[in-house]
């Protein structure tokens, strides 16, 4: 194998400042996990010569074109916070044409009169969509598609493929007074035809390598699911594959996945979950007969979820998927040999993703993170073997003051082996990990699960000396179907358990002080975080409820009116039909109304033993701050103190791109948890007797 070049470069548009020349804080300053990530969306130019990536900072978005020789950025495009707009979808269509979409986000309001199909709904906005192109140096700004002359207000369009082979034309899916259509655009004159027709319900397209839709994704029932369709190259019709409803639609394991054109007309590499088989594999699909005419990478545990495909030469070179480590399992020797030397040189302390290439595979552009990487990216120029950083997520962060993250496993009490991640504390490993202050961070979905790598809630607790645990329990995503069916019917049950087994194992392993350990979640976390207060009580000493649901009748009830003010009754957001409101059937199984107040904290808050604290945004509609002022009063009917912090404008995602509410969440939860269970180790990681 050849040698590789590792040489680090000072990051184009950061300064990355030697922690020897910074004055050193005796933590890490919660700013390192606040707000945007300070790029994303980077693309490599077809010649490997230019790269461009959108920058964001307290002004907004600015797209930037870098010349890879010189390193000199060049500020092309702008788009102001303050009125709504962000950048995204950033393509090179040719060595000198650049496509990317403006959002405007708007407010949803409960009229819903002025709305159109095929719109995007963020948790209470609705994005409308223009696409541009422009040259490299700004010049040339042609718009390609302007939703304006559909006379209305909240329309979403996107780029469904750069056709490689085309250097003058792209193909747009965008929405029209009778439905969608697909059409070919060029990019120099926005000259448009129309390449396929869809219909009022359609919201994507597949291409196979020659440019031709095969493939149609359409919302079914009213809203409630999805369907994908089929259609071979010289086929009339379209023939649907499979359809979507409830919990199938929801889960995040993908069940039929379209990731892009194979090397034969009307075939397409997939992610599916084929009959009989209980995780998701790489297959190539025939769109023609439908039929799986390859199995390219199955994995018995865990859902094959991604691929690093060629995009250029329509070549799958590696499948990759989440175990307790990113794992990408090459497919090509020559891959395969570059792709080993490279995370060798980057160390095992990294996840290293293949964001894009240049058309001839020699420049290769990459992305890392991991504990004490908040996101790097680099340049790997295959003919001189180097490895060049280019551009820092964060500038002046001091690695040494970032915890280190590590895989714990345990049994549950019914015997079931699991694991999660540690966090500890800088200055603390493994061998020193006794007697910890702890706090237990079950995740949100509860169809996703926690990864390795950078996590900024986990990253910020452990930053300021308390251990931090991530269970991977029952119901979540990415370890088959089984797994996630496994907790439908057990919210506040075997899911429940599996939480609390977890904190029983740091307790039982000496890991955690049994007087010092504390729950904290959001969303389906936070609803684990209000059982806990009255479940878990011999366990947890507090507990810190973000956007959780308290009462499950109560939200049931809410999902079933449709009254989420982002769609009308039986749309996807809310109704008896909806998406939403068949995963809530689905997830909580055949209860009565009795066992489901029994695992309601809303419903027990006299047997809440814990001190208490929530917060919820007011603008969430995926779970309404109701839930919250629910529990608030029933603690108060039960002489019981809880307080409630609300974030103000602020929905759903109280994210780090939220950054002053993002603040508020970590600022008011690490006083609770200094309260009530004591102050973290202190820096340097000495555990406190």
């Amino acid at each position: 194998m050849q040698r590789i070049l590792f040489i680090v470069l000072a990051a184009v548009c950061t300064l990355v400042v030697p922690a020897s020349a910074q004055q050193q804080p005796q933590r890490a300053p919660l700013d390192w996990f606040l707000g945007y990530d300070q790029f994303r969306g980077a693309t490599l130019s077809p010649d490997g010569h230019h790269l461009a990536v959108i920058r964001r900072d307290n002004v907004g978005d600015t797209l930037l074109v870098v010349d890879l020789e010189t390193r000199r950025p060049a500020a092309i495009q702008r788009a102001r916070a303050d009125q709504s707009l962000e950048l995204s979808q950033v393509h090179f269509a040719n060595n000198s044409r650049l496509v990317f979409r403006l959002l405007q986000r708007n407010r949803v309001v409960a009229d819903t009169a002025n709305s159109i199909h095929n719109r995007r709904v963020d948790d209470g906005f609705e994005t409308n969509s223009r696409i541009y192109a422009v040259n490299l140096d700004g010049s040339n700004l042609t718009q390609l598609y302007d939703p304006s002359a559909l006379g209305v207000t909240y329309v979403d369009a996107g780029v469904v493929s750069d056709l490689p082979r085309d250097e003058d034309n792209i193909l747009l899916i965008v929405p029209t007074m009778g439905g969608v259509e697909l059409r070919r655009v060029n990019v120099n004159t926005a000259a448009a035809e129309r390449v396929e027709n869809g219909t009022i319900h359609t919201f994507n397209f597949e291409v196979d390598v020659n440019g031709t839709p095969v493939l149609r994704q359409d919302s079914v029932a009213s809203g409630a699911g999805f369907a994908w369709l089929r259609r071979g190259p010289g086929q009339r019709s379209w023939t649907e594959i499979a359809r979507f409803q409830g919990a199938a639609a929801a889960n995040s394991g993908p069940d039929f996945q379209p990731i892009g054109a194979a090397t034969q007309p009307g075939q397409v590499f997939v992610l599916a979950r084929r009959e009989g088989n209980d995780t998701s594999g790489l297959y190539v699909y025939d769109t023609a007969t439908g039929q799986y005419t390859e199995t390219i990478q199955t994995n018995p545990t865990y859902d094959v979820t991604d691929a690093e495909l060629d995009t250029a030469n329509n070549v799958l070179q590696a499948a990759c998927w989440w175990a307790q480590r990113w794992t990408c399992e090459a497919k090509d020797q020559a891959f395969g040999a570059r792709w080993t030397a490279i995370n060798q040189a980057l160390g095992d302390q990294v996840n290293v993703m293949l964001i894009d290439r240049s058309d001839d595979g020699n420049r290769w552009l990459i992305y890392t993170y991991g504990p004490q990487d908040l996101g790097t990216y680099y340049m790997y120029n295959h003919q001189t073997h180097a490895l060049n950083s280019i551009i820092s997520q964060r500038s002046g962060v001091n690695p040494a003051l970032l915890p280190t993250q590590h895989v714990l496993e345990y049994t549950t009490s019914d015997g079931q082996r699991q694991w999660g991640y540690l966090w500890l504390p800088p200055g603390v490993s493994m061998a020193q990990a006794r007697n910890l202050p702890t706090i237990v961070v079950p995740h949100g979905g509860p169809e996703g699960r926690d990864v390795w790598g950078s996590d900024p809630f986990a990253q910020s607790f452990s930053s300021q000396g308390y251990a931090v645990f991530q269970p991977n329990f029952r119901g979540g995503g990415g370890f088959g179907r089984a797994f996630v069916v496994a907790g439908h019917g057990q919210w506040g049950g075997r899911m429940q358990q599996d939480v609390a087994d977890a904190a029983r194992h740091l307790i039982q392993a000496g890991i955690t002080d049994p007087n010092r350990i504390c729950i904290n979640g959001w969303s389906y976390g936070g609803y684990v975080a209000f059982t806990a207060s009255f479940m878990n009580a011999d366990i947890f000493k507090c507990s810190v409820a973000g956007a959780g649901v308290s009462d499950l009748r109560a939200m049931l009830r809410w999902v079933r009116s449709g009254d989420r003010g982002d769609v009308q009754d039986g749309g996807g957001g809310g109704g008896a039909r909806s998406t939403s409101y068949q995963y809530w059937t689905d997830a909580m199984g055949s209860r009565g109304e009795a066992d489901i107040d029994a695992v309601s904290a809303a419903q027990n808050a006299d047997r809440v033993g814990m001190p208490l604290l929530m917060i919820h945004g007011d603008e969430d509609i995926t779970v309404p701050i109701e839930q919250s002022l629910l529990m608030q009063r029933a603690m108060q009917r039960a002489g019981k103190d809880a307080r409630l912090i609300t974030l103000h404008d602020i929905d759903h995602y109280a994210s780090p791109q939220n950054g002053e509410a993002w603040r508020t969440v970590l600022t008011e939860a690490l006083a609770f948890f200094n309260q009530n269970i004591g102050p973290g180790v202190p820096p340097g990681g000495a555990p406190q007797p």
